[in-house]
């Protein structure tokens, strides 16, 4: 009997030193449901976004005040169409869950009831990093049918270091804008992005449409800073980010950019009230 009690006690402890190895099970962090932004302290916002998720999780719709964005799927795409023209503006392709083109169309001012793709975007991955957007470009022809054509294959470039974006070009351009990052790590549900602009301070570079571009940066960045090739010691625009946190979430974000001398302050807060099941 002592034998059989002793058996018993190794086995239930073997079970307690297996339960102590397993990983911890984290839960995860709910969705971004609102950005707001104001502009130097101003009371009104500069913009104000109110998303809204599908039972699935998926991006259903943003409230942008002036207008709102429906977005339908089907078929490994979606489009996203404005409540008030009633038109779409814009259609994603997806490889998964990764944005791999964007069309964007708009009306021919020239010819009645007629529209046309205006750009169309590719987008090329290394592995799961965003690395190069190629462009094509049409417009009307404003006297006689049909349209005026640019291709630009390697239009946006972006640059890889240790799992964030250091480096954003254009092909167009002659600047180009470096990133610095702090060691802390950016959150999962956190949105903001290196994006194609110069000005990193819209919605563009919170929204949430920003996680189907691959591989978020692994840090959060606290220096950005524009000059112009072959100068690059000459500082055009400069950028500094620093957070708010609450526990897990960014809860809030100021952006402070010196613009050639001219100085602005762009304050964010977010908030997150979509549960993921």
């Amino acid at each position: 009997m002592k034998k059989y009690l002793f058996l018993l006690l190794i086995g239930a402890a073997g079970l307690t030193a297996c339960g102590d190895d397993d990983d911890p099970v984290v839960p995860e962090l709910n969705k971004l449901t609102k950005v707001s932004c104001y502009k130097d302290g101003s009371s009104s916002p500069l913009f104000s976004a109110d998303i809204y998720y599908t039972s699935e999780g998926k991006i259903s719709s943003i409230n942008m005040g002036t207008d709102k964005l429906l977005f339908i799927y089907s078929d490994g795409k979606f489009s996203v169409t404005g409540v008030n023209s009633g038109e779409v503006i814009e259609e994603y392709t997806l490889s998964g869950n990764v944005i791999t083109s964007k069309k964007i169309s708009q009306e021919n001012p020239y010819a009645s009831n007629e529209v046309y793709v205006s750009d169309e975007y590719s987008y090329r991955y290394s592995g799961s990093n965003w690395a190069l957007t190629s462009w094509d470009a049409r417009w009307p022809k404003e006297f006689g049918a049909g349209y005026e054509e640019r291709s630009y294959p390697e239009y946006e470039k972006y640059t890889w270091e240790n799992g964030n974006v250091v480096l954003y070009a254009q092909s167009q351009d002659n600047r180009e804008m470096r990133y610095e990052y702090s060691v802390t790590e950016a959150p999962d549900n956190f949105p903001l992005r290196v994006i194609g602009s110069f000005s990193p301070t819209g919605f563009e570079s919170v929204t949430p449409l920003n996680l189907l571009y691959g591989a978020q940066n692994r840090n959060l960045p606290i220096r950005a800073y524009t000059y112009e090739i072959p100068n690059q010691s000459e500082v055009k625009a400069e950028y500094k980010y620093t957070y708010t946190t609450v526990g897990d979430y960014i809860t809030g974000m100021t952006i402070d950019e010196d613009n050639e001398g001219v100085e602005s302050s762009y304050r964010y807060a977010f908030e997150y009230n979509f549960a993921t099941k």
